[in-house]
């Protein structure tokens, strides 16, 4: 750049001063910040690599406003694709992204419902080994009722019988015994 005049104030660039180039010698890459608007980051692939947009070419410098006019809309336009294929990388991750999900929860659906079927066919084997089980219980019981109440039945029906028997001998002995007449 062209130097100004100190004079208490500074004085304003011309245009000719905003469109000389620097010298390279004088700001090296290495110091000079990289601004995020012109580099992005390589998460979004692993087969993309840091990326810096040149801006101009340090040979070519602009003559006249249609050149920087020029130059100007070549970098916006390759920004502008490397915007579109970034933003094509990203939706064909995403996409992917979404198939491998997808795929996961179909599978994790299918281990739920097999794991479901199979819980109902243990649940119906259960409930059917329960029914039968209360189905024997209950033959069971009614069989030992039904041999109880024959049992009472004959029980009553003979020891009543013998015991009245045992009683009219017994009776009828001491009849004899002590000689008393039955009337």
């Amino acid at each position: 750049m062209k130097e100004t005049k100190k004079r208490g104030k500074k004085s304003k660039p011309t245009v000719a001063d905003l469109l000389e180039t620097p010298s390279p010698v004088v700001s090296p890459a290495e110091d000079s910040p990289k601004s995020a608007i012109f580099t992005r980051a390589a998460s979004i692939s692993k087969s993309v690599k840091r990326v810096t947009v040149a801006l101009g070419d340090s040979t070519s410098v602009p003559s006249n406003i249609t050149d920087l006019k020029n130059l100007a809309s070549s970098g916006v336009d390759d920004l502008k694709r490397r915007i579109d294929r970034s933003h094509s990388e990203i939706l064909k991750d995403l996409e992917a992204s979404h198939s491998r999900l997808h795929k996961r929860f179909k599978m994790q659906t299918q281990a739920c419902q097999q794991v479901m079927d199979e819980a109902e066919k243990e649940n119906k084997k259960v409930s059917e080994r329960i029914t039968e089980s209360r189905e024997a219980m209950m033959a069971s019981y009614e069989e030992f009722m039904a041999d109880a109440k024959a049992s009472a039945s004959r029980a009553s029906k003979s020891s009543i019988a013998e015991l009245s028997q045992s009683f009219e001998k017994a009776i009828n002995s001491l009849r004899n015994r002590y000689g008393v007449s039955s009337n």
